[in-house]
């Protein structure tokens, strides 16, 4: 009794060694029952073949704990084999000990029961009709337990006969109500403990963002005046420098100037997000304006960059409101994007009747795809420069207001970012 799947536990490698384990104990029963029945007993059994499935098992088990050692993860359908071939060696010893009525024939609910508590619903279906089906054959077939030269078979004949039938009957009931009922409750838990997961993450998520923003606050509190006096001061050389004529220069100071505005707005943001309630602070507007608006807050520090924008929707655009931390979120992706791929930058703006669709495009050198799947997970930078806030902001932002984010590779080259955004109900 082996392997498990990764997507049912999260040590699989430790559920399949105590598998592993209790297989060994099975046989070690065995060999111990069919020492009992015949030096004890006095049974007549047939050793050689016995001694055969036996083996076999064996082997089986020392090829199963090679594979434990070598195997990167473990299907679902690979631990259904195990089960399964334990089913058919138990039936081989049963056929050869009295069939149904050897009083460990009870043992094929084991396989059923672990199927029920472990694997997917079809799985357990499966094992339900190869157990019902074994057990079946082990009524009508088998070879009867023989003491000394007395045959002690009780064949499915005269008044043994309902208590036989009795027998097969129970045994089916039980292993369709193992199916059902405990494979619905294994299910049952199996989704509790993930939403449990998912819920404790995204606490943890919380709890980061607060303390961020704590940050971010004090942040804003103490560079608030450092930054004023860089604008006067930027100011007042620009002046110089126009008296002087020397206007390359002043149209730098004009772009620091202009920075200096985008940081002091940055900053009044992050002021007033922590002093109003969401969405207190945003208006109501139609996405196509909404966008236009992030566009032009964006261009301010992107005057160089290639971006098409595109509206695919049909109809009249819905309403969005202009929440402050989803236009942060909207600007951090655009600038990762006009970052690795200033020539090429593509919006794509489109609807339906639940969500707005948002595809932000590059032609840049593309992701791995560990690194996209750990993107928003966890605070890591999608280039070498950046520290990693800004895309775990933007994917819990989004998040919060009850839409998703999705990043991956373009067919040719660069990344592809989808963003789903639940309409105003």
């Amino acid at each position: 009794m082996t392997a498990l799947s990764n997507d049912t536990f999260s040590m699989p490698d430790e559920t399949l060694k105590r598998l592993l384990s209790l297989r060994a104990l099975n046989i070690s029963g065995q060999l111990i029952a069919i020492m009992v029945a015949i030096y004890h007993l006095e049974l007549v059994l047939p050793i050689k073949p016995l001694a055969f499935i036996l083996i076999s098992l064996i082997v089986w088990s020392l090829f199963s704990l090679l594979l434990l050692k070598r195997a990167s993860s473990i299907t679902d359908t690979g631990f259904f084999i195990q089960l399964a071939v334990d089913v058919f060696a138990l039936t081989a010893i049963l056929y050869f000990t009295g069939g149904a009525t050897n009083p460990f024939a009870w043992f094929l609910l084991v396989p059923q029961s672990i199927a029920s508590t472990l694997l997917p619903r079809v799985h357990v279906w499966l094992m339900a009709l190869l157990t019902s089906l074994s057990y079946t054959v082990l009524v009508f077939y088998y070879q009867p337990l023989v003491q000394g030269s007395h045959d002690m078979g009780m064949r499915p004949i005269g008044g043994f006969a309902s208590h036989i039938i009795g027998m097969w009957v129970g045994f089916v009931l039980s292993t369709f109500l193992l199916a059902y009922f405990v494979a619905g409750m294994a299910e049952s838990l199996r989704q509790r403990n993930k939403l449990l997961s998912t819920m404790q993450e995204r606490l943890f998520r919380d709890e980061r963002l607060v303390a961020l923003g704590t940050l971010a606050t004090g942040a804003a509190h103490e560079l608030g005046t450092p930054l004023g006096t860089m604008s006067v001061l930027a100011h007042e050389l620009k002046l110089a420098l126009e008296q002087e004529g020397n206007q390359p220069a002043s149209q730098m100071l004009s772009i620091i100037n202009e920075q200096i505005k985008r940081c002091k707005q940055v900053l009044s943001g992050i002021t007033e997000t922590t002093t109003v309630e969401k969405y207190d602070a945003g208006q109501l507007l139609s996405v196509v304006e909404y966008i236009e608006k992030v566009i032009a807050q964006w261009r301010i520090s992107n005057l160089n960059v290639n971006l098409i924008d595109v509206v695919s929707g049909e109809g009249k655009a819905p309403m969005l409101i202009s929440d402050i931390a989803l236009t942060r979120a909207l600007i951090n992706i655009l600038d990762n994007a006009a970052q690795v791929s200033p020539n090429f930058v593509r919006l794509t703006i489109n609807w339906d009747n639940e969500n707005i669709h948002l595809l932000i495009e590059d032609e840049g050198k593309g992701m791995e795809e560990a690194q996209l799947v750990k993107l928003g997970q966890q605070m890591m930078s999608s280039n070498s420069d950046g520290l990693g806030i800004g895309i775990y902001i933007t994917k819990a932002t989004i998040e919060q207001l009850g839409g998703d984010v999705k990043w991956e590779n373009r067919p040719i080259k660069g990344v592809r970012v989808t963003i789903h955004l639940p309409l105003i109900t």
